[in-house]
């Protein structure tokens, strides 16, 4: 019988964390499945855990990522939390809901500009109600727990 051993999952395009069953003798070459990559970074995320991430997500054409409490740059892509004992991966020592308040999931967003009143520009006026352009925001939200996760 194979030995499992249970991961988190953090996906910040549906904005979800789960917990994963893995193999536990292959359990870190299955996290680039997990996650989609070629290439990991192994982020510290306490004294007792790490999170791998995909090296090469922060590029362009981002729809999403993911704000770490303390760490001081956005992580891109889904993210497995672990613990690690050498090679070993191990079972998070935390429980699913403590590690989903770390993060924030974060999504652009365009809002609509519209002219509020008939503005006068160099190219000549613009009427109340047309839309004249976006603004941008960043949507931040906690992942949402998926309970009986594990595959």
């Amino acid at each position: 019988m194979t030995r499992k051993t249970t991961v988190y999952v953090v996906d910040p395009h549906t904005e979800t964390i789960q917990a994963v069953d893995v193999e536990a003798p292959s359990a870190f070459s299955q996290t680039y499945t997990l996650i989609n990559c070629q290439l990991v970074e192994v982020v510290p995320f306490d004294s007792n855990h790490v999170l791998i991430v995909d090296e090469e997500g922060l590029r362009d054409g981002l729809t999403a990522f993911t704000i770490f409490d303390g760490y001081p740059q956005p992580l891109a892509g889904k993210i497995v939390l672990t613990s690690l004992d050498g090679a070993h991966v191990l079972p998070p020592q935390i429980s699913i809901e403590e590690a989903a308040n770390r993060f924030k999931c974060c999504k652009p967003v365009l809002d609509p500009v519209f002219a509020q009143q008939d503005e006068h520009t160099p190219k000549g006026v613009i009427l109340a109600g047309v839309l004249i352009g976006f603004q941008t925001r960043i949507e931040r939200r906690t992942p949402t727990v998926i309970k009986g996760g594990v595959q």
